[in-house]
């Protein structure tokens, strides 16, 4: 037969259990959060920068229009849900260069700021 001390400490110890869970379960909820956060974020970069590079590959081409890259870019965009997209277009000499520029939505309604750019040759330069 146990001992009343003995069986105070047993029933403590459960307490004790059940106190570590309740710090640790919001720990391990923000980690998953700011995981989750920082992938939105990522994806979105790497959005841009795949607007950007297939805007100068249609820019680039020998016979394309000035409007071309930006309706490519703005399709690879808008595909992926970023948001208030800026594409611009310069060409100087032979080289192409695209900069793209959107925002991404995040789980809390911040919104962060993402870039992307490509540089091509024009065709047949």
């Amino acid at each position: 037969m146990r001992s009343r001390k003995a069986y105070r400490r047993v029933r403590e110890r459960g307490v004790s259990e059940s106190l570590q869970w309740s710090l640790v379960w919001p720990v391990v909820l923000l980690v998953v959060v700011g995981v989750v956060q920082t992938s939105v974020v990522l994806q979105a970069r790497a959005t841009a920068t795949e607007a950007a590079r297939v805007a100068v590959r249609v820019q680039a081409l020998r016979g394309s229009h000035p409007g071309d890259g930006e309706a490519a870019a703005r399709d690879v965009a808008q595909s992926s849900k970023l948001a208030d997209v800026t594409v611009r277009v310069r060409t100087t000499d032979s080289l192409v260069r695209v900069d793209v520029e959107g925002k991404a939505s995040t789980l809390f309604g911040a919104v962060i700021p993402v870039k992307g750019h490509a540089v091509a040759v024009e065709e047949g330069t």
